[in-house]
């Protein structure tokens, strides 16, 4: 009679684990930032912002930050010119075509085990192909992102009951891929920066910080049971609240690797009026000396270093906006000829005293008043005394050309340092002509393309230690440059020379015909045809 084995999962932490392996108070605050990231912090709110259009995942506007006030210019012009003032989303699309001219993947081999979790790479519904198209558009907005590969939730007594149950489609029993922007990875420390007992050939220790997803129950079934929402974004804005995000760390250990979370909870009495809180037991993985992380950025710098590639795109992208605004506001105002009465008043603007002027009054006294106002319309009439007369006259505005002039060249260098399909200026762009007109930014996509091999390389093997696969020792994927290029139809067949011969013997075509399609001159001599 066969048995029946008792299967249960094992926690990732038991009480008997080490003393170093239980919540203690970390020695500063897990929200403290790294001194690079802190002095970037500026810049990445400056690519954040043209990323989302100048608005806050609240609905706070940062329109004011980058088009301000004029001197002495009233608060409701200010406010409507702010309100007509939309941006574009060229900056956005520009990120977009680099990543998506970067999308084309040629797989050599992919573990079994990635194979059947493809379309769920991060444990929340999304595609491998998905996740690694935001890992470029993250990159090339910060010049950088970090990827972790997060262990296994469930973990088996047996190796046997591990695969019962991915035969039965449990999930949580292989690894998750994490993407976290580089604006939410807060500290890191590398092996040089202290002294460790265990090697490492990256760094020894991450902060990172998760938004605190709020469950939304769906909008026309009441019964079903909440959905998570995910934030597919970076830091959401200056100074965000530190209760709305989950801290944690993974630090390399002497016994291995420890997860740890906190939160922030408000106190009045503590330094900076919050106390770090610890949230569930530390998950411990023992015999794993090497993080499972990946930094990620375009020209190979050393991790949590690297300068935003598009960073002078996103100060055009800002001019653009700013002078388009004020082209527009000087353009509604000067857009219509505006009525012109001369010979009414005199130098200073009060009507002269001359009977012919004051004639049409009711009221005697005219002398020192200004003239009377009049409003146009398809029914409007006036009276104007000998020697006024009235016209019609067109501002003259010469800046405004200028102006205009000056935005059909910013249009245009944005538009070539950013690959932007024709959309209408002509034909499409192949590769020779973004290689040729726009070396630096083709350059660019060349070193992210061997950035992105090597990281894919490196992640399958940080894969494949999780779930103990065997890789073959060739290059993982290889990733080809494709230019956004309309597919071309392809060019009909010309008849060889012997059916052109063919043709002519069936007197499908005269003799004239035959001597053009095959290149001939006409004969010196009258001989005709027969």
């Amino acid at each position: 009679m066969p048995t029946t084995r008792r299967r249960r999962t094992t926690t990732s932490s038991s009480p008997a684990s080490p003393p170093e392996t239980q919540h203690k108070a970390p020695a500063e605050p897990p929200w403290l930032e790294h001194p690079t990231l802190s002095g970037l912090r500026d810049r990445l709110q400056l690519a954040y912002d043209c990323w989302t259009l100048l608005e806050l995942p609240d609905g706070t506007s940062r329109r004011p930050v980058y088009l301000p006030r004029g001197i002495e210019e009233p608060e409701s012009c200010y406010l409507k010119r702010l309100e007509a003032a939309r941006p574009t989303g060229f900056y956005r699309d520009a990120l977009r075509t680099y990543a998506g001219m970067l999308s084309r993947l040629v797989w050599q081999e992919l573990p079994d085990s990635l194979t059947r979790v493809a379309t769920d790479v991060d444990g929340q519904g999304t595609d491998l192909g998905v996740f690694l198209f935001l890992a470029d558009l993250l990159t090339l907005r910060d010049g950088g992102c970090l990827i972790l590969q997060l262990p296994p939730q469930h973990r088996w007594p047996s190796e046997g009951d591990r695969l019962e149950a991915l035969a039965k489609g449990d999930r949580l029993s292989l690894p998750r891929l994490q993407l976290v922007p580089r604006g939410d990875l807060l500290n890191w420390r590398l092996p040089t920066d202290g002294v460790t007992g265990a090697p490492a050939s990256g760094p020894v220790e991450l902060v990172w910080r998760e938004p605190r997803r709020q469950a939304l129950p769906p909008r026309f079934a009441s019964g079903n049971a909440a959905v998570p929402t995910v934030l597919i974004d970076a830091h959401g804005g200056l100074v965000p609240d530190l209760q709305a995000w989950l801290y944690r760390s993974l630090t390399v250990t002497d016994d291995g690797l420890v997860l740890r979370s906190w939160q922030a909870n408000p106190n009045p009495g503590a330094v900076d009026g919050y106390d770090v809180v610890p949230i569930g037991e530390p998950e411990r993985m023992p015999q794993r000396f090497d993080l499972p992380a990946l930094w990620y950025s375009v020209d190979g710098t050393a991790f949590g270093e690297g300068d935003l590639p598009h960073l002078g795109l996103a100060h055009q992208y800002l001019n653009h906006y700013r002078c388009r605004s004020e082209y527009e506001d000087l353009l509604s105002r000067t857009a219509l000829p505006v009525g012109v009465r001369t010979g009414l008043v005199d130098a200073y603007g009060f009507r002269r005293s001359d009977g012919a002027l004051c004639s049409g009054s009711s009221t005697g006294g005219a002398e020192g008043q200004r003239p009377q106002r009049l409003v146009l319309s398809t029914s409007s009439f006036m009276d104007l005394p000998e020697g006024a007369k009235f016209e019609w006259v067109e501002i003259e505005a010469r800046s405004l050309a200028e102006h205009r002039a000056y935005l059909q060249q910013l249009e245009e260098a944005m538009r070539r340092d950013a690959l932007i399909p024709a959309g209408g200026h002509g034909p499409a762009r192949t590769e020779l002509e973004i290689s040729l007109t726009a070396g630096q930014s083709f350059a660019v996509l060349q070193s992210l393309a061997g950035q992105k091999s090597s990281m894919l390389s490196t992640l399958l093997r940080q894969w494949t230690r999780l779930t103990g696969e065997k890789l073959a020792d060739t290059p993982a994927c290889s990733v080809e440059i494709c230019p956004l290029v309309p597919p071309q139809p392809p060019r009909k067949p010309q008849p060889s020379v012997q059916e052109w011969l063919v043709l002519h013997e069936r007197g499908v075509i005269d003799g004239a015909e035959l001597r053009q399609h095959l290149g001939l001159g006409e004969p010196n001599g009258g001989i005709g045809g027969g």
